[in-house]
């Protein structure tokens, strides 16, 4: 009867034991790779699967005796594409137990690298003397007296077949693609022969689509039949007719020969899908420049067959109101240039100042990525009251401009520049109720001199020749002061004063900033600037200063700011809290 009540207590404990979960039943296993470090120890943990299963609850010990035995096989490969071939465990590993679990070590003696001896890049096929494929040896990432690195050889093949592709030999393939490796001698050699097979060229683009004019649609290829077939200019044709906003779908599909056919031209078929044409938006915000306001606008992506786009937005605010129309039409470089014609109705108020103006202009603009230029001619009527005088003005304006941006991201700007010039006048002798020319420049700088830290410049300056400022609207007058002007002042709040001790704007403006941010997280950053700028009548400029700290929220579409600043140059040192966004550049 004992014997009975042992064999069914040991029969309950083995049967307990089947029941644990695999949590409870884990063996502890500890793997430690020595010998090597660095890029050839992560390999090893990497490949090696005692390693890979070490965490593994249903690992058994058996399970790691099998996984120990088939380790130190597993190390050798792992670090054969490195350039190992003479890898030795010594003694095999051990694995030992201790009150703490299983331990499972490897001392790797990874012996002499092996090394490049030589390699030797061929090319035949049409493309042989083309110099593209000229002394391919030497660019190859691997060159003699290299360690042998199989990520390395795999990169150099790419790039030669990659560079054959994309230069029209589609048909481009290896015949000889080989690394002859000398165990004893650590010696390898590498064997590449490429047939680049026949050159082929742009036939003719078609698309049935009926969106635009097919005029239109052959002036957005950036290729003309006969040209050298590449992958990259379909690529860009997509891109750019995606960017124009008039499709929902664009498929550049070539029409590749087939196996047996000798015929060395490809046709490309365009299929195309409009995309809604009427975009509506509707926003409710608040500047500290604006105050509260509320927009609604409209824009027309493409109203006819050849691209023109309408559209008109209002905003209503606090501080003034205004309403545009807009009209664009495609010309020259379809993807840049446009002409436009705008007209723009403008109610604004700030201190003592009132400014009710009409604007009809028209302009022709290129627009690419890094450069924007353009010149126009604006008829503005506008009236005023500056403190204690008021007015009317009529102006015939024509102006130019030039914009260069030097930056990888608009956005979010590690290393940036941007430089713009802007010029416009009127004259008396051209429908223009006085005489004047106005010219500004401006720079903003971005650096990253260390992880995390980011230095912001910005600089403007401005001047207006004329005989009387006093003569010239409120609009085309400079003022300092503000979210993106001097700091810490309110908006339009610093320039020369009437007798009355009104702000009425000047003849010259300078303004400058400096700014530290330092990133805290991937959404947050911290901000301490310093701000210098006025408008001014004469040499005595009397700039004002404004310092202070921000946070910045940084968002897909550009930074949420928001800066508390003091008006340093003012004896009370007053606070101001300014909020803005936008994109860095």
């Amino acid at each position: 009867m004992r014997y009975h009540s042992k064999t069914s207590i040991r029969a309950l404990f083995t049967f307990l034991l089947i029941m644990l979960p695999p949590s409870v039943q884990a063996i502890p296993l500890d793997v430690v790779v020595r010998g090597v470090d660095g890029e050839e120890q992560k390999n090893i943990i990497a490949s090696i699967k005692i390693a890979l299963q070490q965490d593994n609850p249903e690992l058994t010990l058996r399970h790691i005796r099998r996984l120990h035995k088939a380790a130190p096989e597993q190390i050798a490969k792992a670090l054969a594409p490195l350039g190992y071939y003479s890898v030795k465990v010594k003694d095999g590993g051990s694995l030992t137990k201790d009150d703490t679990g299983w331990h499972a070590v490897y001392e790797v003696l990874p012996g002499p690298p092996v090394l490049v001896e030589h390699v030797n890049i061929e090319i035949t096929g049409e493309g042989k003397d083309e110099k593209l494929f000229q002394n391919l040896s030497q660019k190859f990432p691997l060159k003699k007296g290299d360690r042998l690195r199989d990520i390395l050889y795999e990169k150099g093949k790419k790039n030669i077949l990659a560079t054959a592709l994309r230069t029209g030999y589609i048909k481009a393939g290896f015949t000889t693609s080989q690394v002859l490796v000398r165990r004893k001698e650590q010696r390898a050699a590498i064997e590449l022969n490429l047939d680049t097979g026949p050159l082929f060229f742009f036939g003719e683009t078609t698309s049935d689509q009926d969106i635009i004019i097919p005029e239109m649609l052959d002036r957005y290829l950036p290729y003309k039949p006969g040209d050298v077939y590449s992958l990259s200019s379909l690529n860009q044709l997509q891109t750019d007719l995606y960017a124009t906003g008039y499709f929902k779908l664009v498929m550049v599909e070539p029409q590749y020969p087939g196996p047996d056919n000798e015929k060395q031209d490809i046709p490309v078929a365009v299929e195309l899908k409009p995309g809604k044409k009427n975009r509506y938006s509707f926003g409710i915000g608040y500047g500290t420049d604006t105050g509260a306001r509320g927009n609604i606008g409209w824009k027309n992506r493409i109203i006819n067959r050849h691209g023109h786009k309408p559209g008109f937005n209002i905003q209503l605010a606090e501080n003034g109101s205004r309403a545009n129309a807009d009209y664009e039409i495609p010309v020259f470089d379809l993807r840049y240039d446009s002409i436009n014609f705008d007209t723009l109705f403008f109610d604004e108020t700030w201190d003592d100042t009132w400014v009710k103006q009409l604007s009809i202009s028209g302009s022709v603009n290129h627009n690419a990525p890094k450069h924007q230029f353009g010149v126009g001619l604006e008829y503005l009527h506008e009236n005023y009251t500056v403190g204690i005088t008021s007015g009317s003005a009529n102006l015939l304006i024509p102006s130019g401009y030039f914009t260069l941006i030097l930056a990888k991201d608009r956005v979010r700007t590690e290393h940036g520049l941007r430089l713009g010039a802007s010029l416009k006048g009127g004259n008396t002798v051209f429908l223009s109720s006085t005489s004047f020319l106005q010219a500004r420049a401006n720079a903003k700088i971005i650096l990253t001199p260390w992880k995390n830290w980011r230095l912001l410049g910005r600089l403007s300056i401005g001047a207006i020749m004329m005989e009387s400022i006093n003569e010239l609207p409120p609009s085309l007058r400079f003022y300092a002061g503000g979210d993106h002007s001097v700091r810490g002042y309110g908006y339009k709040e610093l320039g020369p004063e009437d007798p009355s001790g009104k702000i009425v704007g000047g003849q010259y403006l300078t303004e400058s900033s400096i700014e530290i941010e330092r990133k805290l997280t991937d959404t947050w950053s911290a901000a301490a600037f310093y701000d210098l700028g006025n408008a001014y009548d004469d040499i005595d400029a009397d700039l004002q200063a404004g310092a202070g700290l921000g946070i910045r929220m940084n968002l897909p579409f550009g930074q949420v700011r928001l800066d508390v600043a003091c008006a340093i140059s003012d004896a009370d040192y007053p606070l101001r809290i300014h909020l803005t966004i936008g994109a860095d550049l």
